[in-house]
């Protein structure tokens, strides 16, 4: 456990000093180390493994860490303040996302008209206004230059757009808590369902970035925050973070990742993944099991990682491109592109977090915002030619 995380031992799990059950201002072991497993899963899948690492459950698992740590951050704020200020949430939510992703449109757009091509002004409106999801699937052409990756970003702004207003709604009335999210859960199901009978050809691409059949990743988070915080829930946390259980849970997403057919993969992968990543996100964020994973995850490099997951994800694609087409024009082995390609990735993206997003961590302050609590994005899926591999979503 870091030093930063003060914590009283009861049983397996990791209580704060003082408090009866998790709050935020401790930090919550291991989440930048998912943040950072993320990134790299979905940064290894582009590197020419599509075919050998899922990318898209590296999107999955930034879904449900997202709705994890956003909950759980307003569950604390509710509990301290007897409310939610939705306004400053926008305004964290805006000074955590916007500047990086404006100065990656800019440059990416200056770049893509520098060397002749043509950058369609309703591309960049869209990737702005967060709908870059809907572009990919309706329009994918005037995203050239720009890149349909910002399609996870759009996912996420739409569900947190209502999302602080419903947990306000929710809270005092805690009976309807876990049904109201269930049921989104269950509709979000129904969505992709729906979808894949009456538009087979199409389900792979919209079930895997429309925010209405993606915001149950989400969900899920959310309702594990949930379960985290509620103390009626004890035995329960303590059947579902147990190693069989959670050994269990890791064979499902094994078994997920196995299966081909379409119509599992376009519906029910999603939700049955989601459901598989409780157990052991739970058991190492809040339980002392797994100390020697959970001493890993917390480790300084994957921290490091963590911390520019957000411009990692802004940035990969472009890295990767330009370091194969340097490979290319210097007759290097592929390989050394690819690597080259990461260098340079990690290298824009150390520099985006220092000189875009570390400037207005003050700002974010004045908002509430919870710094050791990174608040992060959802990593990419979609390359910025917007062609799927093999006619299915990575």
């Amino acid at each position: 456990m870091r030093d930063d995380t003060i914590a009283l031992r009861t049983g397996d799990f990791l209580m704060p000093a003082g408090e009866a059950r998790p709050s935020t201002a401790q930090k919550i072991p291991a989440l930048d180390g998912f943040r950072a497993l993320s990134i790299l899963i979905v940064m290894a899948s582009h590197s020419g493994l599509q075919d050998r690492i899922p990318g898209v459950f590296g999107v999955t698992v930034f879904f449900f860490i997202s709705g994890f740590l956003i909950t759980t951050l307003l569950i604390d704020e509710h509990r301290r303040s007897g409310t939610i200020a939705v306004g400053a949430f926008y305004m964290r939510r805006f000074l955590r996302l916007f500047p990086p992703l404006f100065v990656f449109v800019a440059l990416s757009g200056a770049v893509w008209v520098a060397i002749g091509e043509r950058l369609h002004p309703l591309g960049v409106v869209g990737a702005l206004a967060y709908m870059t999801n809907y572009l990919v699937i309706f329009v994918p052409d005037i995203m050239q230059g720009i890149g349909g990756q910002l399609w996870s970003l759009a996912v996420e702004e739409h569900f947190y757009i209502f999302f602080p207003w419903l947990m306000l709604f929710v809270l005092p009335r805690r009976s309807m808590l876990v049904p109201t999210l269930v049921g989104l859960c269950i509709a979000s199901l129904a969505v992709r369902i729906g979808v894949a009978l009456a538009a087979p050809e199409e389900a792979t691409q919209y079930n895997g970035i429309a925010t209405e059949a993606r915001m149950d990743a989400i969900l899920y988070g959310a309702l594990a925050a949930i379960l985290r915080d509620a103390p009626k829930a004890r035995g329960l946390m303590d059947r579902l973070t147990r190693p069989s259980v959670v050994g269990i849970a890791l064979i499902i997403l094994l078994a997920t990742f196995l299966i081909r057919d379409p119509f599992f993969r376009s519906t029910l992968r999603y939700t049955i993944q989601s459901l598989a990543l409780m157990p052991p996100i739970l058991a190492l964020t809040s339980t002392s099991r797994f100390p020697v994973v959970r001493k890993l995850l917390d480790s300084r490099p994957l921290v490091m990682i963590g911390l520019l997951s957000y411009s990692l994800y802004l940035w990969h694609l472009a890295g990767l491109d330009l370091g194969n087409f340097a490979a290319r024009h210097l007759s290097l082995p592929g390989i050394l592109g690819w690597v080259l390609g990461w260098i340079i990735t990690f290298g824009a993206a150390a520099l985006s977090y220092r000189l875009v997003e570390r400037p207005f961590f003050s700002l974010r302050r004045r908002f509430g915002s919870h710094l050791h609590t990174q608040q992060t994005a959802a990593p990419a899926l979609v390359s910025p030619t917007l062609k799927l591999q093999d006619g299915r979503v990575a």
